[in-house]
């Protein structure tokens, strides 16, 4: 796996997954806390010229910066179960139903990191793998919440709801509810689907409610990742007015 950029190779290091890294000498200046804690952790270090770094990158900005590190640590469905039911009411995953596009799921993973949800749970099927063009559209912060694959996406929403959660499809049409009307009270897991096609029929039919987003500008959707965005922030705010004096 490459980082690239700083966010993404101090992302790296605070996981452990950073094992070198190429940095420009213009840059050793404003990165010295980086480097030293890189160095404590074993990892190699080079100074590199810019255009050793272009080439590295590949044309990819990179911003001084390049490191190199073992493959992205997913982490165990039984761990996010754990997290769900020790948060209760409190607890928020997400689940994304053939979202095949890097670039969404790097933004969609920025903004779940974000929003602190407990676990986002990706198909090993119908779905991008977090890579390093992940790694870059989320910013860095792929590796801030758990992420984990899983066979069968619907069967993984059947053992959420056996722990307790309640499942929100987010989906236009017939059928669904104003998302501004729910209140979010109980633990929650929202499925998102891929532009277009939406949540696959067997993901709707697991689904204990379907919801939407009013548009009342006429525009038919949002992206996919924005989407993600409005309605993790939709959950913390109906929670936060909850607790609010």
């Amino acid at each position: 796996m490459r980082y690239l950029g700083p966010h993404a190779c101090e992302e790296a290091l605070a996981r452990g997954e950073l094992h070198t890294v190429w940095i420009a000498p213009a840059a050793f200046g404003r990165l010295a806390k980086f480097i030293a804690e890189a160095r404590g952790a074993g990892v190699v270090i080079h100074r590199e010229p810019m255009e050793g770094l272009d080439r590295r990158g590949q044309g990819q900005r990179h911003q001084g910066v390049l490191g190199e590190g073992g493959p992205f640590a997913y982490a165990e469905f039984d761990d996010i179960v754990t997290r769900l039911k020790a948060k209760g009411e409190a607890a928020l995953v997400l689940a994304l139903d053939g979202i095949t596009d890097p670039h969404n799921l790097g933004a969609i993973l920025r903004s779940a990191a974000a929003a602190a949800v407990d676990g986002v749970i990706l198909p090993e099927r119908r779905s991008a793998a977090v890579n390093e063009t992940v790694v870059r559209a989320s910013a860095g912060t792929a590796g801030r919440v758990p992420v984990c694959r899983v066979v069968n996406l619907g069967r993984t929403l059947d053992d959420l709801k056996e722990a307790g959660a309640w499942i929100y499809g987010l989906a236009a049409g017939e059928g669904s509810r104003d998302y501004l009307r729910e209140p979010f009270d109980r633990a929650t897991v929202l499925v998102l689907g891929a532009e277009g096609e939406g949540l696959h029929l067997k993901i709707r039919e697991r689904c204990d409610g379907l919801l939407h987003i009013p548009m009342p500008g006429g525009i038919e959707s949002l992206n996919v990742s924005a989407a993600a965005a409005v309605t993790l922030f939709r959950v913390l705010a109906c929670r936060t007015r909850e607790v609010s004096p």
